[in-house]
């Protein structure tokens, strides 16, 4: 898939936990035309063990896969696609 524009942006989590996107988009971005919007929330990073294990319970059951693999595999998935990145510059 070849995408036309990808808008990234760190925000910091409000106390009501409630964003609002305003996005301008650039004029060469065709109106009338569907777009996929997605937005990733990673766990943080001091979150403890026994949560990460009840959110990946269900992604990870039967697969044989330790919360450690899965992890390790999100890290090795991350390289991948920053390197994908990078050779775009």
């Amino acid at each position: 898939m070849i995408y036309l524009m990808v808008i990234k942006q760190t925000v910091e989590i409000p106390a009501n936990r409630r964003l609002h996107l305003n996005l301008e988009l650039p004029f060469t971005v065709p109106a009338g035309t569907k777009a996929q919007v997605a937005i990733n929330i990673p766990a943080p990073e001091n979150s403890a063990p026994d949560m990460e294990i009840k959110f990946f319970r269900g992604i990870l059951k039967g697969k044989g896969i330790s919360l450690e693999r899965f992890r390790e595999m999100q890290r090795e998935d991350k390289a991948i696609e920053d390197a994908a990145d990078e050779r775009r510059k």
